[in-house]
Formats: C-alpha cells, structure tokens, sequence
C-alpha cells in the first residue's frame, strides 16, 4: 500500500508538473527546461555526465537561427528542418567548428498538441516528452565524429521557428582536448 502511495504522489506530482509545461503553444522555456532535465537523466541513467552550459545553449540558439535563415532561402522550400539542421553550410554560417567542437543534437518538433485533458492527457504528455527525449533521436552531423573520451560534456538547448514550425534543439558538445604523447621511457 505503501509503495501505491509513493507511485500515485509521483504521477500526481509529474501531472502537476506537466500541467504547467503544456504540449505545443505553451510556455516555450518550461517545455525546453522539461526535455533538457529529462535528456540529462537519459544520460545519466548510462552513466555519462554532462554539464548544463551557456556556450552549449548558445551553439543550439545558433544553429537553429541558421536553419530558420537557410530555411527562408527558395533553394530549401521543400527541405526538412532536420536536413537543414545537418547541412554543413548551415553548421558553418553557425560558427560551429565540428573539428574543435564536435556536436550531437536532437531536434525536437514542439507544435505537438494533446487534445486529451485530464490525468489521460497528462500521462499522454509525459509519453511524449520522454519518447521525443530519447538518446536514440541524437543526430552526429560530423558523421561519426563525436566522440568525447575522457573530454567533459556540456549540453544545452534552446527554442526557435524554423520556417512555420517550433523546434526545440537538445545539443550535446565537447571541447576536444589535445592527448600528450606517453613519453618513452626506453
């Protein structure tokens, strides 16, 4: 009896929660901090460690911009979000330098709308949100070139229109450290 006890205080308090965050044209800065905290435990329940930063919210800030302005161009009328995420001439006109700092991100469509009210809807939302959260959605578009080691990862998010639609970018980066040569000893 306990343990039901514990279980429906966290469901009730997860539905308070996400009663406020809301699914699509509601507070856009909750939504964002929601996937990124839920993104940080997806890491941390594998046993990385990452580091909420400024630089990594800006690198996210950054490319979405450069998407949304890549997306306004007549030569990508018709091209995906996410391809324009991955176009190397829009992570370039980003200033992200994938050799210095490598990135992986999630690109997150927000304008999702739950119609169901209620704790239905509420347990529909928190599906949502830990399905658009998952590792696996992460895009390396260094095409195999994210790989921190021992480097610290930092992790951001931020929230932007590209084109007609709202995306919030979870972003994972490292700054790559430079790997002293063992010494010889013979």
């Amino acid at each position: 009896m306990k343990l039901f006890k514990k279980l429906a205080a966290a469901v009730l308090a997860a539905a308070l929660a996400l009663t406020m965050v809301g699914c699509g044209g509601g507070n856009s800065y909750a939504m964002q901090d929601e996937l990124l905290k839920i993104t940080i435990d997806n890491l941390t329940d594998v046993n990385e460690t990452v580091t909420h930063t400024k630089k990594a919210d800006e690198m996210a800030a950054a490319l979405l911009e450069a998407a949304d302005k890549a997306a306004a161009q007549e030569a990508n009328k018709n091209k995906d979000a996410k391809d324009l995420l991955r176009d190397p001439a829009v992570i370039k006109a980003a200033k992200i330098d994938l050799e210095k700092t490598p990135c992986m991100f999630n690109p997150i469509d927000v304008d999702s709308q739950i119609k169901s009210s209620g704790v239905m809807g509420e347990f529909l939302k928190m599906q949502w949100m830990a399905n658009a959260a998952g590792l696996y959605r992460f895009v390396d578009p260094g095409n195999g070139t994210f790989n921190p080691g021992d480097n610290k990862v930092e992790i951001g998010a931020a929230t932007h229109k590209i084109g007609d639609k709202s995306y919030t970018l979870i972003l994972l980066t490292y700054t790559a450290t430079a790997t002293e040569t063992p010494v010889n000893p013979i």
